[in-house]
């Protein structure tokens, strides 16, 4: 059997495999959604589609409704998805983009520093605390995307449609946490290499989880703290498990849209016509919600209003301000061993070209291995 028959069976297996109960439709999308015209006469198509996490107000509010009913209301039923969570799909997340290069999905969501063990380039926008605005973070993605687009077609024949991030990346601690300081012996839950190498420089170990293992893991021990954004812990309840919030920034879990490039380009013309407009509104809108999500997070955390799209958590957790020595700590952190990591991982032209990019934007030069 060729292995692209073996891929779309093994997928058309894995999406029948959804339980029912997790099949429920995502909370409606806004009105705005909306401002795209309905396209006629395309020929009709079914893509097989691999969401992110499902508690995550990006997959509930955002791109969920655009695959199970935007797409297909404004091609009139031409265009439909067959969709899932990566709950549903038993995906972990990291062998994302080895998936769609084998064709077991024609679009699949991913977390982008996830992949870096395959290629570094994929940690380049996510090293803690390079960015500390949205409006600086977008600006970077900008100027990297050529980068990441290069990379992801030319190693795993993907096509990049969309890339944001899920909201700033803090601590969520189980006890009492003052500041950086306080990550001294404590087990820490990061999601990449960058964060782990400033929670090792600052004293923490890490344990490397994913997303919907970490309220086990903290319940059991594993983990004192976890990172993630203000938005995601919050909807996933990690204030069930976890009672300060540090608000030093990590990152902002970029995240992507890619298409098995293959798969694309046997798109006939004018779906790929009417796809790419979509995707490129279906991006401004994550980055809305993405920027909404920070403070709402942290509302709905502490426990005070407006607490909009999350949970106001009960009972509220205690946040914990960054101080002008954690700031400036944390900084050269960033400078004197993850961005020097990062640099012996990637190579000497990778640096060159973050440099000419990012490190332009951002006023931060990485070191040349």
């Amino acid at each position: 059997m060729r292995r692209s028959r073996l891929a779309t069976i093994l997928a058309g297996l894995l999406l029948a495999a959804i339980p029912p109960a997790l099949a429920q439709p995502p909370v409606p999308a806004p009105a705005a959604a909306a401002a795209l015209p309905t396209v006629a006469g395309l020929p009709s198509i079914n893509l097989k589609v691999s969401g992110g996490n499902r508690t995550q107000n990006l997959f509930q509010r955002v791109y969920g409704p655009f695959f199970t009913t935007e797409l297909a209301q404004r091609s009139n039923g031409a265009v439909t998805t067959t969709f899932g969570s990566i709950e549903e799909l038993g995906i972990r997340g990291p062998e994302v983009l080895r998936l769609l290069r084998l064709g077991m999905f024609d679009i699949s969501e991913g977390t982008l520093s996830y992949m870096a063990g395959d290629d570094p380039h994929f940690d380049a926008l996510d090293l803690p605390g390079i960015t500390l605005t949205i409006e600086a973070q977008q600006a970077a993605v900008n100027a990297y995307r050529p980068i990441v687009a290069r990379q992801m077609a030319e190693k795993f024949g993907v096509k990049l449609l969309t890339m944001s991030p899920v909201a700033l990346q803090v601590f969520y601690c189980k006890g009492r946490i003052e500041g950086l300081a306080s990550l001294a012996g404590k087990k820490v839950r990061t999601f990449n290499r960058g964060m782990s190498d400033l929670v090792e420089a600052a004293g923490g170990s890490t344990v490397n989880l994913p997303f919907a293992e970490v309220i086990p893991a903290m319940q059991r021990g594993v983990a004192d703290c976890a990172i993630t954004g203000t938005s995601a812990g919050n909807t996933a309840r990690w204030w069930e498990v976890t009672d300060h919030l540090y608000m030093l920034p990590m990152g902002w879990s970029m995240t992507f849209f890619g298409a098995n490039l293959r798969a694309w380009e046997r798109l006939d013309p004018r779906v790929r016509a009417f796809l790419e407009p979509e995707f490129a509104a279906l991006e401004g809108r994550m980055w809305a919600q993405a920027k909404a999500d920070v403070e709402d997070g942290i509302n709905c955390n502490a426990g005070r209003q407006p607490c909009n799209d999350g949970i106001m958590a009960t009972p509220p957790m205690t946040l914990v301000a960054v101080s002008e020595a954690d700031k400036a700590r944390a900084q050269a952190l960033l400078r004197e061993r993850v961005l020097r990591e990062w640099a012996r991982r990637c190579g000497s032209a990778c640096v060159r070209e973050w440099n000419a990019t990012v490190g332009k934007l951002v006023g931060i030069e990485a070191p040349t291995p």
